[in-house]
């Protein structure tokens, strides 16, 4: 369970971080100085709610409890936040503590039952449409038909980046499925959920939620005219692989595997990632070279991460190879993506013949 120093330290760093976002990093520096003054009933409960949750990733904590706090002003008009909170249809122009302080005093029951089995699933479109790269660079240069599949997809909405954004060098037609594993499939027809997933996002993050809005409106357009284009399928993350090598035959060959994580295997603890790495081997063995794992995660290791790291995994002489396709570094706001490395990976060249 988490402490209340390493809490406050993670309000502390998300407070300077996002100090360009006025409400979120104003509510991050409420919520460390009432901690500072005592141990606040708010706070009691909440220690209470997380008492069988394991944080890992230095932000996890934190960034939970604003997106229980969202869920709450997007999920009741009469919310004192929601003036304060632009997602809400409120302005940004004052300090929201004493509105914090007010919800606080007495929070609805469903705030402690999101903080205690909650999973926060944010929406990125970037991050997204970084499975539509590596399947370009891997399966559409052999015209190679694929699965695709995300875990801890959430809504699915990573799954048509090719949809959202398109591209005319990508084939679509080489997608044979998109499926998408979560302990929680969130729904966009269920005005619950798709608030839950709005939550994700900091309230005062109106480009993100409007990149959200369109991608819910684009699986929703892609429903009407194929309503099996996104599969979800409830599944915890630790059992995925054994789900994947179970219910996608690797038998076939001439099909591939594309499997994809964002801001998930960051959130195991070290033995928790070395079981999932196995399993994934084990699933991927019998897909040979047609087998690909992409990995959008913090830099492991990296105790206070702001840089994504997109990791290629595929099987070579019966191990995993990895190979850094690329990084995004949120404090230095720069990208790097490495094309031509990640070809020589996937297509190292062959050893010139004996002579």
């Amino acid at each position: 369970m988490i402490t209340k120093d390493e809490f406050v330290a993670q309000l502390e760093r998300n407070a300077t971080n996002l100090a360009d976002l006025p409400v979120t990093s104003a509510i991050f520096r409420y919520l460390v100085a009432e901690l500072k003054k005592g141990n606040p009933p708010w706070w009691q409960k909440t220690l209470k709610a997380w008492e069988g949750r394991r944080f890992v990733q230095w932000s996890e904590a934190a960034n939970l409890f604003l997106t229980c706090i969202h869920f709450e002003a997007l999920d009741d008009a009469e919310n004192p936040l929601v003036h304060f909170f632009p997602s809400c249809g409120g302005t940004a122009e004052a300090d929201p503590s004493p509105a914090l302080a007010k919800f606080l005093k007495d929070p609805p029951a469903s705030f402690y039952e999101h903080l205690k089995g909650g999973e926060r699933r944010y929406y990125s479109a970037g991050a997204g449409s970084l499975w539509r790269t590596a399947a370009s660079l891997s399966f559409q240069p052999r015209g190679l038909p694929y699965y695709l599949v995300e875990v801890n997809a959430g809504a699915g909405l990573s799954l048509l980046a090719d949809v959202l954004i398109p591209d005319a060098n990508f084939r679509p037609e080489l997608v044979e499925a998109r499926i998408g594993f979560d302990s929680a499939p969130l729904l966009v027809d269920d005005i619950g959920q798709l608030r839950w997933l709005t939550a994700a996002i900091f309230p005062d993050q109106a480009p993100v939620i409007k990149s959200l809005d369109r991608a819910i409106t684009a699986l929703r357009q892609s429903r009407g005219r194929d309503d099996s284009i996104v599969q979800l399928v409830k599944c915890e993350t630790s059992l995925a692989p054994k789900y994947i090598a179970k219910n996608i035959p690797a038998d076939d060959e001439e099909v591939g595997l594309l499997v994809y994580n964002y801001m998930t295997t960051s959130k195991m603890p070290d033995a928790d990632y070395q079981a999932f790495y196995g399993e994934m081997l084990a699933m991927l063995k019998p897909w040979g070279d047609r087998g690909l794992w992409l990995e959008v995660e913090n830099v492991r290791g990296e105790t206070f991460s702001t840089t994504l790291q997109f990791r290629l995994h595929r099987v070579v002489d019966g191990v995993l190879a990895t190979h850094e396709m690329g990084r995004a570094d949120f404090g230095a706001k720069k990208d790097v993506l490495d094309k031509e490395g990640s070809l020589k990976f996937l297509f190292p060249p062959k050893p010139a013949a004996k002579k």
